[in-house]
Protein backbone atom coordinates (compact mmCIF):
# COMPACT_ATOMS: atom_id res chain seq x y z
CA UNK A 1 0.00 0.00 0.00
CA UNK A 2 2.83 2.24 0.90
CA UNK A 3 4.58 1.49 -2.57
CA UNK A 4 1.34 1.99 -4.55
CA UNK A 5 0.92 5.57 -2.47
CA UNK A 6 4.78 6.45 -3.09
CA UNK A 7 4.50 5.71 -6.98
CA UNK A 8 1.87 7.96 -7.17
CA UNK A 9 3.25 10.67 -5.03
CA UNK A 10 6.45 9.97 -7.65
CA UNK A 11 4.18 10.49 -10.54
CA UNK A 12 2.22 13.55 -9.49
CA UNK A 13 5.74 15.52 -8.63
CA UNK A 14 6.41 14.43 -12.17
CA UNK A 15 3.51 15.26 -13.68
CA UNK A 16 3.09 18.35 -12.60
CA UNK A 17 6.72 19.20 -13.02
CA UNK A 18 5.80 18.77 -16.61
CA UNK A 19 3.25 20.94 -16.65
CA UNK A 20 5.26 23.83 -15.02
CA UNK A 21 8.13 23.04 -18.13
CA UNK A 22 5.61 23.93 -20.53
CA UNK A 23 3.12 26.19 -19.14
CA UNK A 24 5.85 28.66 -18.70
CA UNK A 25 6.34 28.92 -23.12
CA UNK A 26 2.54 29.37 -22.93
CA UNK A 27 1.15 31.89 -20.33
CA UNK A 28 3.88 34.40 -21.51
CA UNK A 29 3.20 38.18 -21.42
CA UNK A 30 1.58 37.19 -25.11
CA UNK A 31 -1.19 35.14 -24.41
CA UNK A 32 -1.53 37.45 -20.76
CA UNK A 33 -2.59 40.40 -23.12
CA UNK A 34 -4.85 38.12 -25.18
CA UNK A 35 -6.54 37.05 -21.95
CA UNK A 36 -7.01 40.29 -20.52
CA UNK A 37 -8.88 41.62 -23.46
CA UNK A 38 -10.46 38.75 -24.77
CA UNK A 39 -12.18 38.51 -20.71
CA UNK A 40 -12.68 42.31 -20.51
CA UNK A 41 -14.15 42.31 -23.95
CA UNK A 42 -16.52 39.37 -22.97
CA UNK A 43 -17.28 40.71 -19.36
CA UNK A 44 -17.97 44.12 -20.62
CA UNK A 45 -20.45 42.86 -23.66
CA UNK A 46 -21.86 40.81 -20.76
CA UNK A 47 -22.49 43.56 -18.44
CA UNK A 48 -23.86 45.30 -21.05
CA UNK A 49 -26.45 42.42 -22.06
CA UNK A 50 -27.37 42.34 -18.60
CA UNK A 51 -28.78 46.04 -18.45
CA UNK A 52 -31.44 44.78 -20.92
CA UNK A 53 -31.98 40.89 -20.63
CA UNK A 54 -35.96 40.40 -20.20
CA UNK A 55 -37.50 38.84 -16.99
CA UNK A 56 -38.85 36.03 -18.49
CA UNK A 57 -35.77 35.30 -19.97
CA UNK A 58 -34.87 31.28 -18.93
CA UNK A 59 -32.03 32.10 -16.84
CA UNK A 60 -32.31 28.94 -14.74
CA UNK A 61 -32.93 26.64 -17.72
CA UNK A 62 -29.74 27.67 -19.32
CA UNK A 63 -27.80 27.81 -16.18
CA UNK A 64 -28.11 23.96 -15.35
CA UNK A 65 -27.49 22.94 -19.24
CA UNK A 66 -24.32 24.50 -19.10
CA UNK A 67 -23.52 23.54 -15.58
CA UNK A 68 -24.30 20.61 -15.89
CA UNK A 69 -21.91 19.93 -19.02
CA UNK A 70 -19.40 21.11 -17.12
CA UNK A 71 -20.17 18.26 -14.10
CA UNK A 72 -20.47 15.32 -16.55
CA UNK A 73 -17.00 15.36 -18.26
CA UNK A 74 -15.13 13.59 -15.23
CA UNK A 75 -12.76 11.50 -16.99
CA UNK A 76 -10.15 10.37 -14.19
CA UNK A 77 -6.86 11.19 -14.22
CA UNK A 78 -4.93 7.92 -13.01
CA UNK A 79 -1.11 8.77 -14.40
CA UNK A 80 -0.78 5.16 -15.44
CA UNK A 81 1.52 4.17 -17.98
CA UNK A 82 2.15 1.30 -20.63
CA UNK A 83 4.59 -0.56 -17.95
CA UNK A 84 1.83 -0.79 -15.48
CA UNK A 85 0.37 -3.26 -17.57
CA UNK A 86 3.10 -5.52 -16.51
CA UNK A 87 3.95 -4.52 -13.22
CA UNK A 88 1.03 -3.71 -11.21
CA UNK A 89 -0.44 -6.79 -12.57
CA UNK A 90 0.61 -8.24 -9.13
CA UNK A 91 -0.52 -5.57 -6.96
CA UNK A 92 -4.25 -5.62 -8.31
CA UNK A 93 -5.63 -6.38 -5.21
CA UNK A 94 -3.63 -3.28 -3.50
CA UNK A 95 -4.54 -0.88 -6.58
CA UNK A 96 -7.79 1.02 -4.83
CA UNK A 97 -4.88 2.96 -2.93
CA UNK A 98 -3.61 4.32 -6.20
CA UNK A 99 -6.74 5.02 -7.63
CA UNK A 100 -8.13 6.90 -4.60
CA UNK A 101 -5.49 9.35 -4.81
CA UNK A 102 -6.13 9.61 -8.64
CA UNK A 103 -9.57 10.36 -8.49
CA UNK A 104 -9.08 12.87 -5.21
CA UNK A 105 -6.54 14.68 -7.99
CA UNK A 106 -9.08 14.26 -10.34
CA UNK A 107 -12.14 16.25 -8.21
CA UNK A 108 -9.70 18.93 -6.97
CA UNK A 109 -8.31 19.83 -10.85
CA UNK A 110 -12.07 19.49 -12.60
CA UNK A 111 -14.20 21.35 -9.81
CA UNK A 112 -12.53 25.18 -10.50
CA UNK A 113 -14.60 25.19 -13.99
CA UNK A 114 -18.12 24.31 -12.89
CA UNK A 115 -17.84 26.90 -9.89
CA UNK A 116 -16.50 29.32 -12.25
CA UNK A 117 -19.17 29.03 -14.77
CA UNK A 118 -21.47 29.15 -11.95
CA UNK A 119 -19.97 32.28 -10.66
CA UNK A 120 -20.77 33.86 -13.66
CA UNK A 121 -24.12 32.77 -13.93
CA UNK A 122 -25.08 34.88 -10.77
CA UNK A 123 -25.59 38.09 -12.42
CA UNK A 124 -28.26 36.58 -15.15
CA UNK A 125 -29.60 34.99 -12.24
CA UNK A 126 -30.04 37.64 -10.14
CA UNK A 127 -31.60 40.12 -12.82
CA UNK A 128 -34.08 37.86 -13.89
CA UNK A 129 -34.92 37.09 -10.46
CA UNK A 130 -34.47 33.37 -10.26
CA UNK A 131 -33.47 31.78 -6.97
CA UNK A 132 -32.03 33.51 -3.60
CA UNK A 133 -28.66 34.32 -1.94
CA UNK A 134 -29.32 31.11 0.51
CA UNK A 135 -30.65 28.80 -2.88
CA UNK A 136 -27.13 29.69 -4.65
CA UNK A 137 -24.76 29.10 -2.06
CA UNK A 138 -27.18 25.70 -1.18
CA UNK A 139 -26.70 24.64 -4.83
CA UNK A 140 -22.28 25.34 -4.88
CA UNK A 141 -22.38 23.09 -2.03
CA UNK A 142 -24.61 20.25 -3.78
CA UNK A 143 -22.78 21.02 -7.15
CA UNK A 144 -19.48 19.93 -5.41
CA UNK A 145 -21.29 16.96 -3.80
CA UNK A 146 -22.35 16.17 -7.38
CA UNK A 147 -18.57 16.87 -9.11
CA UNK A 148 -17.46 14.06 -6.75
CA UNK A 149 -19.77 11.70 -7.29
CA UNK A 150 -19.78 12.13 -10.98
CA UNK A 151 -16.01 11.59 -10.83
CA UNK A 152 -16.48 8.16 -8.71
CA UNK A 153 -19.05 7.25 -11.41
CA UNK A 154 -17.43 8.04 -14.01
CA UNK A 155 -14.20 5.97 -13.28
CA UNK A 156 -16.79 2.94 -12.09
CA UNK A 157 -18.32 3.04 -15.59
CA UNK A 158 -15.19 3.08 -17.28
CA UNK A 159 -13.92 0.44 -15.35
CA UNK A 160 -17.30 -1.78 -15.76
CA UNK A 161 -17.69 -1.21 -19.47
CA UNK A 162 -14.13 -0.77 -20.41
CA UNK A 163 -14.34 2.43 -21.79
CA UNK A 164 -17.13 1.67 -23.74
CA UNK A 165 -20.15 3.39 -24.86
CA UNK A 166 -18.96 6.47 -22.09
CA UNK A 167 -21.21 9.12 -23.78
CA UNK A 168 -23.70 7.25 -23.24
CA UNK A 169 -23.54 7.44 -19.16
CA UNK A 170 -22.63 11.26 -20.00
CA UNK A 171 -25.98 11.88 -20.82
CA UNK A 172 -27.73 10.18 -18.32
CA UNK A 173 -25.87 12.07 -15.53
CA UNK A 174 -26.32 15.10 -17.79
CA UNK A 175 -29.96 15.05 -17.45
CA UNK A 176 -30.27 14.13 -13.82
CA UNK A 177 -27.27 17.04 -12.87
CA UNK A 178 -29.41 19.29 -15.20
CA UNK A 179 -32.61 18.18 -13.64
CA UNK A 180 -31.18 18.76 -9.96
CA UNK A 181 -29.64 22.28 -10.70
CA UNK A 182 -32.94 23.69 -12.07
CA UNK A 183 -35.22 22.46 -9.49
CA UNK A 184 -33.09 24.14 -7.43
CA UNK A 185 -33.02 27.08 -8.94
CA UNK A 186 -36.56 27.36 -9.05
CA UNK A 187 -37.38 26.39 -5.98
CA UNK A 188 -38.66 22.95 -6.60
CA UNK A 189 -37.50 21.62 -3.44
CA UNK A 190 -39.59 18.48 -3.68
CA UNK A 191 -38.28 16.51 -6.49
CA UNK A 192 -34.50 17.33 -5.42
CA UNK A 193 -34.36 14.36 -3.33
CA UNK A 194 -36.19 12.20 -5.25
CA UNK A 195 -33.33 12.83 -8.22
CA UNK A 196 -30.63 12.52 -5.64
CA UNK A 197 -31.92 8.73 -5.09
CA UNK A 198 -31.85 8.08 -8.51
CA UNK A 199 -28.10 9.42 -8.54
CA UNK A 200 -27.08 7.37 -5.67
CA UNK A 201 -29.06 3.83 -7.28
CA UNK A 202 -26.72 4.85 -10.50
CA UNK A 203 -23.63 4.86 -8.66
CA UNK A 204 -24.17 1.96 -6.48
CA UNK A 205 -25.36 0.12 -9.70
CA UNK A 206 -21.67 1.18 -11.57
CA UNK A 207 -19.97 0.14 -8.11
CA UNK A 208 -21.31 -2.89 -7.82
CA UNK A 209 -20.49 -4.08 -11.86
CA UNK A 210 -17.03 -2.92 -11.19
CA UNK A 211 -16.39 -5.40 -8.85
CA UNK A 212 -17.24 -7.98 -11.06
CA UNK A 213 -14.79 -6.77 -13.51
CA UNK A 214 -10.78 -6.87 -13.66
CA UNK A 215 -8.62 -3.52 -13.87
CA UNK A 216 -9.12 -2.44 -17.93
CA UNK A 217 -5.67 -1.60 -18.01
CA UNK A 218 -5.60 -0.91 -21.54
CA UNK A 219 -8.14 1.34 -21.10
CA UNK A 220 -6.87 3.65 -18.62
CA UNK A 221 -3.48 3.92 -20.42
CA UNK A 222 -4.91 4.77 -23.52
CA UNK A 223 -6.65 7.25 -22.07
CA UNK A 224 -4.03 9.00 -20.20
CA UNK A 225 -1.80 8.59 -23.07
CA UNK A 226 -4.52 10.80 -25.14
CA UNK A 227 -5.05 13.09 -22.24
CA UNK A 228 -1.42 14.42 -22.42
CA UNK A 229 -0.97 14.31 -25.60
CA UNK A 230 -3.69 16.61 -26.25
CA UNK A 231 -1.62 18.85 -23.35
CA UNK A 232 1.75 18.20 -25.56
CA UNK A 233 -0.36 19.44 -29.11
CA UNK A 234 -1.41 22.80 -27.27
CA UNK A 235 2.05 23.31 -26.06
CA UNK A 236 3.33 22.68 -29.27
CA UNK A 237 1.54 25.99 -30.46
CA UNK A 238 4.40 27.74 -28.04
CA UNK A 239 7.37 26.13 -27.85
CA UNK A 240 9.20 22.86 -29.01
CA UNK A 241 7.43 19.57 -27.76
CA UNK A 242 10.56 17.21 -28.63
CA UNK A 243 8.84 13.86 -28.66
CA UNK A 244 5.50 15.24 -30.48
CA UNK A 245 4.84 14.01 -33.51
CA UNK A 246 2.27 16.42 -35.79
CA UNK A 247 0.10 14.91 -38.31
CA UNK A 248 -0.02 15.66 -41.86
CA UNK A 249 -2.67 16.13 -44.36
CA UNK A 250 -2.47 16.51 -48.19
CA UNK A 251 -5.52 18.46 -48.36
CA UNK A 252 -5.53 18.61 -52.23
CA UNK A 253 -8.93 20.49 -51.87
CA UNK A 254 -7.04 23.38 -51.58
CA UNK A 255 -3.98 21.97 -53.82
CA UNK A 256 -4.79 25.23 -56.13
CA UNK A 257 -2.81 27.42 -54.22
CA UNK A 258 0.50 25.30 -54.89
CA UNK A 259 1.87 26.31 -58.15
CA UNK A 260 4.23 24.02 -59.82
CA UNK A 261 7.40 24.65 -59.08
CA UNK A 262 10.01 25.47 -61.67
CA UNK A 263 13.43 25.67 -61.78
CA UNK A 264 15.19 29.05 -61.16
CA UNK A 265 11.48 30.86 -60.72
CA UNK A 266 10.20 29.42 -57.62
CA UNK A 267 11.51 31.00 -53.82
CA UNK A 268 12.32 27.99 -52.23
CA UNK A 269 11.13 29.23 -48.99
CA UNK A 270 8.24 30.62 -49.82
CA UNK A 271 6.84 27.82 -51.20
CA UNK A 272 8.06 25.38 -48.44
CA UNK A 273 6.64 27.48 -45.92
CA UNK A 274 3.53 27.81 -47.71
CA UNK A 275 3.07 23.69 -47.52
CA UNK A 276 4.02 23.74 -43.92
CA UNK A 277 1.13 25.53 -42.63
CA UNK A 278 -1.39 23.85 -45.07
CA UNK A 279 -0.25 20.82 -44.93
CA UNK A 280 0.80 20.79 -41.14
CA UNK A 281 -2.73 19.46 -39.35
CA UNK A 282 -1.40 21.31 -36.18
CA UNK A 283 -0.97 25.17 -36.91
CA UNK A 284 -3.34 24.94 -40.26
CA UNK A 285 -6.27 23.98 -37.58
CA UNK A 286 -5.10 26.49 -35.11
CA UNK A 287 -5.32 29.08 -37.60
CA UNK A 288 -8.77 27.81 -38.75
CA UNK A 289 -10.11 28.01 -35.33
CA UNK A 290 -8.95 31.29 -34.34
CA UNK A 291 -10.50 32.94 -37.37
CA UNK A 292 -13.77 30.76 -36.70
CA UNK A 293 -13.87 32.31 -33.37
CA UNK A 294 -13.18 35.55 -34.80
CA UNK A 295 -16.09 35.86 -37.07
CA UNK A 296 -18.32 34.28 -34.62
CA UNK A 297 -17.69 37.59 -32.46
CA UNK A 298 -18.28 39.73 -35.07
CA UNK A 299 -21.42 37.52 -35.89
CA UNK A 300 -23.07 38.07 -32.39
CA UNK A 301 -21.51 41.02 -30.43
CA UNK A 302 -23.87 43.67 -31.30
CA UNK A 303 -21.30 46.05 -29.24
CA UNK A 304 -18.30 47.74 -31.62
CA UNK A 305 -15.89 48.14 -28.94
CA UNK A 306 -16.33 44.98 -27.52
CA UNK A 307 -15.46 43.38 -30.92
CA UNK A 308 -12.68 45.61 -31.85
CA UNK A 309 -11.08 44.35 -28.49
CA UNK A 310 -12.14 40.71 -29.15
CA UNK A 311 -11.08 40.51 -32.80
CA UNK A 312 -8.10 42.10 -32.43
CA UNK A 313 -6.66 39.99 -29.34
CA UNK A 314 -7.27 36.74 -31.71
CA UNK A 315 -5.32 38.34 -34.59
CA UNK A 316 -2.37 39.01 -32.29
CA UNK A 317 -3.20 34.99 -31.06
CA UNK A 318 -3.13 34.34 -34.58
CA UNK A 319 -0.39 35.78 -35.87
CA UNK A 320 2.33 35.44 -32.73
CA UNK A 321 1.10 31.63 -32.74
CA UNK A 322 1.80 30.88 -36.15
CA UNK A 323 5.23 32.85 -36.45
CA UNK A 324 6.47 30.56 -33.20
CA UNK A 325 4.94 27.54 -34.75
CA UNK A 326 6.38 27.78 -38.44
CA UNK A 327 9.66 28.69 -36.62
CA UNK A 328 9.64 25.47 -34.92
CA UNK A 329 11.10 22.24 -36.56
CA UNK A 330 13.32 19.69 -36.76
CA UNK A 331 16.89 19.56 -36.94
CA UNK A 332 16.22 18.98 -40.61
CA UNK A 333 14.58 20.59 -42.90
CA UNK A 334 14.32 20.45 -46.93
CA UNK A 335 14.97 23.99 -46.94
CA UNK A 336 18.33 22.83 -45.90
CA UNK A 337 18.98 21.62 -48.75
CA UNK A 338 18.35 24.50 -51.18
CA UNK A 339 21.63 27.41 -51.27
CA UNK A 340 19.22 29.75 -49.58
CA UNK A 341 20.86 32.60 -46.90
CA UNK A 342 19.81 32.02 -43.47
CA UNK A 343 17.78 35.30 -43.17
CA UNK A 344 15.47 33.94 -46.46
CA UNK A 345 13.12 31.66 -44.22
CA UNK A 346 11.91 34.35 -41.46
CA UNK A 347 11.02 36.84 -44.30
CA UNK A 348 8.87 34.19 -46.05
CA UNK A 349 7.36 33.01 -42.57
CA UNK A 350 6.11 36.96 -42.21
CA UNK A 351 5.31 37.00 -45.53
CA UNK A 352 3.26 33.88 -45.26
CA UNK A 353 1.50 35.03 -41.64
CA UNK A 354 0.83 38.45 -43.57
CA UNK A 355 -1.36 36.53 -46.24
CA UNK A 356 -3.13 34.32 -44.55
CA UNK A 357 -3.95 36.86 -41.75
CA UNK A 358 -5.27 39.53 -44.22
CA UNK A 359 -7.64 36.66 -44.98
CA UNK A 360 -8.88 36.51 -41.95
CA UNK A 361 -9.31 39.96 -41.72
CA UNK A 362 -11.61 39.58 -44.94
CA UNK A 363 -13.64 36.86 -43.70
CA UNK A 364 -14.22 38.86 -40.35
CA UNK A 365 -15.55 41.46 -42.70
CA UNK A 366 -18.21 39.99 -43.89
CA UNK A 367 -19.07 38.31 -41.33
CA UNK A 368 -19.52 41.44 -39.95
CA UNK A 369 -21.61 43.14 -42.40
CA UNK A 370 -24.45 40.36 -42.32
CA UNK A 371 -24.36 42.05 -38.49
CA UNK A 372 -24.08 45.35 -39.28
CA UNK A 373 -24.86 45.66 -42.54
CA UNK A 374 -23.36 48.53 -45.10
CA UNK A 375 -21.47 50.68 -42.38
CA UNK A 376 -18.30 51.55 -41.17
CA UNK A 377 -17.76 49.29 -38.59
CA UNK A 378 -17.26 46.03 -40.21
CA UNK A 379 -14.21 47.89 -41.72
CA UNK A 380 -13.00 49.11 -38.96
CA UNK A 381 -13.16 45.53 -37.72
CA UNK A 382 -11.25 44.06 -40.55
CA UNK A 383 -8.73 47.36 -40.02
CA UNK A 384 -8.34 46.27 -36.68
CA UNK A 385 -7.25 42.87 -37.46
CA UNK A 386 -4.71 43.89 -40.39
CA UNK A 387 -3.35 47.02 -38.13
CA UNK A 388 -3.18 44.41 -35.08
CA UNK A 389 -1.31 41.02 -37.02
CA UNK A 390 1.05 43.26 -39.00
CA UNK A 391 2.47 45.11 -35.78
CA UNK A 392 2.68 41.08 -34.37
CA UNK A 393 4.99 40.13 -37.44
CA UNK A 394 7.33 43.44 -36.99
CA UNK A 395 7.78 42.95 -33.54
CA UNK A 396 7.95 39.18 -32.63
CA UNK A 397 11.54 38.53 -31.69
CA UNK A 398 13.09 35.95 -33.12
CA UNK A 399 12.93 31.78 -32.16
CA UNK A 400 13.88 31.42 -28.71
CA UNK A 401 15.66 27.15 -28.79
CA UNK A 402 13.43 25.36 -26.47
CA UNK A 403 15.28 24.53 -23.36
Amino acid sequence: MNNLREIWGSRFVHYITELQKYLKYVFTGHLAIVFVFTIGAGGYAYSEWLKEVPADFPAALLTAIVLGAALVFSAPVTLLKPADTVYFLPLENKLEMYVTQSLRWTFFSQLPLPLLLYIVAWPLLAATGTGTRTEFVAIAILMVLLKRGFVVIEYNFRHAREGRNVWGDRVIRFVLAGLFIFNGLVGNMLLLPVIAVLLGLYSFHWAKQKKEKPFPYDHFIELEQNRMMRFYRFANYFTDVPHLKGSVSRRGWIGFLFDKPKFGQTVPQAYLIRRTFIRTDDIFWLWVRLTALSALGALFIPFPIVVFVFSGALAFASAVQLIHALRAGDEFRMDMLFPETEDTRPAAIKRLVRSVQWIQATVVTVTALLLYGIATTPFLIGAVVVIISEATIRLTGEKKEFD
